[in-house]
Parts: C-alpha cells; sequence; structure tokens
C-alpha cells in the first residue's frame, strides 16, 4: 500500500476511534450524527483501500469536517480536529 493512503488510513482510523468513543462516553445527543460519521469514514476508507476513492487535485473536500461543524459542540473538540486533518490530508496528498 502506498504511504500516502497508508499515513489517510490511520488518520480514518483514528477518527472513527474518536467517534466510537464518544458514542461509549454518551458525550453527545448526537448518537445517530455520530454512526453517519462512522459510516461515513468507513466507506471513504474502503474507497482508499480498493483505490476507488476520487482524487481531490486540490479541490475536492469529503465534506467531514462540514458534516462534523454543524452539529459538534464546541468547534475545537477532538473529532472535528480530526475529520479537519482527513480533509487536509485528502487535499494535499491525494
Amino acid at each position: 500500500m502506498e504511504t500516502n493512503t497508508q499515513e489517510f488510513i490511520k488518520l480514518i482510523d483514528r477518527a472513527s476511534e474518536i467517534s466510537e468513543q464518544m458514542i461509549k462516553d454518551k458525550q453527545s445527543e448526537s448518537y445517530p450524527r455520530l454512526n453517519n460519521v462512522i459510516n461515513a469514514l468507513q466507506s471513504i476508507k474502503s474507497k482508499a483501500l480498493n483505490g476507488q476513492l476520487e482524487p481531490s487535485g486540490g479541490v475536492s473536500t469529503l465534506g467531514l469536517a462540514r458534516e462534523v461543524a454543524d452539529w459538534i459542540e464546541p468547534l475545537d473538540s477532538p473529532l472535528l480536529k480530526a475529520v479537519g486533518g482527513i480533509e487536509e490530508y485528502y487535499q494535499k496528498h491525494l
């Protein structure tokens, strides 16, 4: 697996862990939204591993940061930072 893809997968796994921990800790009433984020992360990971993820070209985003920012509090939450890191990596390296 290509180094860029490996790093990208690590970022996705970290965001998934944060989401799952938020569910376990019941830190958010946004359980359905957290499940949506986890599902989206799994889908993106699968596409990346299978070589089916469309390249960003430095322009496209995955929509993760926008989706999470719409409902998460506070705006400096670890989950928002994690999905922001995924978006940034995607735009710069994939």
